[in-house]
């Protein structure tokens, strides 16, 4: 799903992996990923969740420490190491990606957005969920937003080629095992009545 990221969730994931490297963490939480999304100044998930303004609060929420008072010591001036030697997802910042897709997917958008990630997070009970939560931001009124915003400031344009070829892997994950099982089980049940009629047949 990386191909599918919009540049402002590269940037939330890139910032995320940094927050816990900086914090000397063996894996990326679920709060990095929200600490990551309060990093840049006008993505839409800091547009709908007003998630700079909140950015002490939240941390504090979500067990983070606070950043430190100096500018330059700050998560935004670290150095941009490379992805590869930041530390791995843990299992709820991987699954607040994977509600990610299906966010975008119910907004028929190709690009998953910052906005996603966000309602990614709102999708299931997590600290971070907690933590939005008190700032009077849900599931639903972010669903609301991140559709106002999209009217206000467009998405990219969907990639139609890539959309197609999409929407074909899906399917094709979701129906090629439900039509095999579904032959499977016609297979079995046909013969289970073959063996049982031929008896009578003689």
């Amino acid at each position: 799903m990386a191909e599918r990221y919009a540049e402002s969730t590269r940037l939330a994931i890139h910032f995320a992996g940094i927050e816990a490297s900086h914090r000397g963490a063996s894996s990326v939480t679920i709060a990095d990923l929200l600490s990551g999304l309060s990093v840049e100044d006008d993505s839409r998930a800091e547009r709908i969740g007003a998630l700079k303004a909140n950015a002490f609060y939240l941390r504090w929420l979500t067990g983070l420490p606070a950043l430190p008072a100096r500018a330059e010591d700050s998560i935004e001036t670290l150095d941009k190491r490379a992805d590869d030697n930041l530390p791995e997802f843990d299992i709820e910042a991987k699954r607040a990606l994977g509600f990610a897709v299906l966010e975008a997917d119910r907004d028929r958008e190709y690009w998953i957005d910052s906005d996603h990630v966000l309602r990614g997070i709102l999708r299931f009970p997590n600290r971070a969920h907690f933590a939005i939560l008190k700032t009077e931001i849900d599931l639903h009124s972010a669903r609301s937003a991140s559709k106002a915003d999209r009217h206000q400031f467009p998405a990219h344009r969907n990639p139609n080629v890539k959309v197609a070829k999409y929407l074909i892997r899906k399917h094709i994950a979701i129906w090629v095992p439900t039509i095999l099982s579904l032959a499977c089980y016609l297979y079995i049940l046909f013969q289970g009545f073959g063996l049982a009629v031929s008896p009578l047949a003689r």
